[in-house]
């Protein structure tokens, strides 16, 4: 036994020491997430109320690279945090899916960061002409799966950190704070469901770009929510009950 508790002091260091880094790469994952906001200060050139976001990183965009890096960082950053909070203790069947969501969605997105659209058809012409003709299906396949996987994977992962937060009793303020993620989402889902619609229509009343970057904001969220949950899940202090 070592006198004074230095020894339970000793095992906790490494644990927080893991937690300290799990919490420090999912906020920066959040920031590079959020690089898609760089189109407010560099002139793109895209119409951010029409546009996708994705159109940003379009190969023959001019700042295409910038926004790629950001979602390959993002998703090298994520997939470390992830990792890293599987390690830790306790494990549980709901945190468990929680953390194994975010690693699903943080290699998807690396993965569409590397199958990034061929060019952006709401910035020209000779773009949206072959994507009508069918001529850029292979790709824009490629990356809505990448997309989609992201997407999934991060639905999963909030709606199982809301049910431990419920079961497991935790403070009520991390229970809400998933729901007004999860009821954000589906309000941008919803928004853009209806604007892609529309957009196909030549109808631009609903403003598909805004609608996309409110899922974006949602998704950014949720992120910064599993930091919550990180920091939420830190072991007490030496001799605490």
């Amino acid at each position: 036994m070592n006198p004074g508790g230095d020894g339970v002091t000793t095992d906790r260091d490494p644990q927080r020491r893991t937690r300290t880094i799990v919490v420090a790469s999912i906020l920066l994952g959040a920031v590079l997430y959020s690089s898609w906001l760089l189109e407010l200060v560099l002139p793109t050139g895209l119409d951010s109320s029409r546009a996708y976001v994705s159109e940003l990183a379009a190969l023959d965009q001019p700042y295409g690279l910038i926004f790629r890096t950001g979602d390959l960082l993002t998703g090298i950053l994520l997939t470390v945090a992830a990792v890293l909070a599987l390690t830790l203790q306790p494990r549980r069947i709901l945190t468990t899916i929680g953390w194994l969501g975010l690693a699903v969605f943080a290699i998807s997105t690396a993965l569409d960061s590397r199958m990034p659209l061929e060019c952006s058809a709401h910035a020209s012409p000779a773009c949206a002409a072959r994507e009508q003709a069918g001529l850029l299906d292979q790709a824009r396949l490629a990356h809505a799966l990448t997309s989609v996987g992201a997407a999934t994977a991060a639905a999963v992962s909030v709606f199982a950190f809301i049910l431990a937060a419920y079961r497991y009793r935790w403070p009520r303020w991390l229970l809400w704070v998933g729901v007004g993620v999860v009821v954000t989402y589906m309000i941008g889902n919803v928004w853009t469901v209806f604007a892609i619609d529309m957009d196909g229509r030549g109808d631009e009343v609903w403003l598909l770009g805004y609608a996309q970057r409110l899922q974006l904001v949602a998704m950014t969220g949720w992120i910064v929510y599993l930091a919550l949950v990180a920091i939420r899940q830190q072991p007490p202090a030496p001799g605490s009950t």
